[in-house]
């Protein structure tokens, strides 16, 4: 067993983390990564690249019924998207996947969000009796990420989304400002549906024909090739800071902070506080308070007081959410219990789609040298 180390400017660490490395100085390769990146960026005090962006997607749309497409799922980053694009008068259509999955906090703020912004929402729900089948199939793979079905699901929509409107932008909350550190391993892409259907069958065998997959071509050919869709992230393009961001929600449409990210789902916050870090020694609050540091709006010391809180908000939460998780997969508690007590398990174990796993990783490596080559 290696010996323990944790960055000393961030706080990343060895648990749990193979792919972690470390300079003479004692910082690793995610912060250093991470603030190259940002470096890079050279954020304006202004909003002006971002009006000049939407400003663009104006003048392309001005004959179409929507100018963007923006999904929603009630989080801070998205949500502060479609508060922006309302602030600059865009027309956007909005998407939710609406699984059953949703704390009570999210319905709420994305209702609010969506009347006070005028956004016209698609509301997709799946078939619940697939859905539900194809999840606890996924529990009982004992995989990292759980929320791949949910996550393909996503995809799917948006891309019978951007077709069946013929749009051109789609807006996407991405940033560096709080996303600039992302732990690798523990998980796995959500548009293989090779890799969704092979789980389904080993641990299931029901039929999930009534939803709606992406396919691995759709999104690993035409996603990466394809330029007839533009996604852009106009985070990017300016000082995005956590406390700005909750502030103006919350006056703009009495929007709440969820306490941490991805909290805003049942799924999504049971696997950040417990799932995760308990059956894979991968606490995702790492990447999150580093990203946070690095972006200079947190302290280290800030970052490791909140570590050395409890996981999950309160004992009371946490029970409330194996409960309601073990009800929507439509076991008993106990069974639930047992479920999530199994060894885990790697993606790697079961069948990928050579396309999205090893082919397209491939292509876009050479595309990235030709790239590197042509502008040199």
């Amino acid at each position: 067993m290696s010996e323990y180390q944790i960055c000393k400017r961030c706080v990343m660490d060895t648990i749990g983390d193979p792919n972690i490395t470390f300079d003479k100085e004692g910082y690793c390769n995610y912060c250093t990564d991470g603030l190259i990146r940002l470096n890079s960026m050279n954020f304006p005090t202004d909003m002006s690249k971002v009006e000049t962006l939407f400003q663009k997607i104006k003048d392309d749309c001005k004959d179409d019924p929507y100018d963007c497409l923006v999904g929603v799922s009630g989080g801070l980053d998205s949500s502060y998207i479609i508060y922006l694009g309302h602030k600059f008068g865009l027309r956007m259509l909005g998407i939710h996947i609406d699984d059953g999955l949703d704390t009570e906090l999210a319905k709420k703020n994305i209702q609010q969000l969506c009347e006070k912004a005028h956004l016209e929402l698609v509301n997709v729900q799946p078939d619940p009796e697939q859905y539900r089948d194809l999840t606890l199939s996924f529990f009982k793979a004992g995989v990292p990420n759980l929320a791949i079905p949910q996550d393909n699901l996503i995809l799917a929509a948006l891309t019978d989304t951007v077709k069946k409107y013929h749009l051109r932008y789609l807006l996407h909350g991405s940033n560096a400002s709080m996303e600039g550190i992302l732990q690798s391993g523990n998980t796995y892409t959500a548009a293989d549906d090779v890799h969704i259907r092979a789980i389904q069958k080993q641990f299931s065998g029901k039929p999930i024909d009534k939803l709606r997959l992406l396919t691995t071509f759709e999104n690993s050919i035409l996603r990466h090739f394809r330029r007839d869709v533009i996604r852009v992230t106009p985070l990017n393009l300016m000082d995005y800071r956590f406390d700005v961001a909750v502030k103006e929600l919350h006056d703009f449409c009495g929007y709440e902070y969820y306490g941490a990210k991805h909290h805003e789902s049942v799924l999504t916050r049971f696997m950040q506080c417990w799932y995760l870090p308990e059956k894979f020694e991968a606490d995702k609050r790492k990447s999150h308070l580093s990203s946070l540091i690095i972006s200079g709006q947190m302290t280290r010391e800030e970052a490791l007081d909140k570590l050395a809180q409890p996981k999950y908000p309160s004992e009371e939460m946490k029970e409330a959410d194996f409960n309601t998780l073990a009800a929507f997969l439509g076991i008993p508690r106990k069974e639930f219990d047992l479920l999530i007590a199994q060894p885990a398990h790697s993606h790697d174990e079961y069948p990928k789609s050579f396309v999205s796993n090893k082919l397209v990783p491939a292509l876009l490596n050479i595309r990235t040298k030709l790239h590197r080559k042509n502008r040199s």
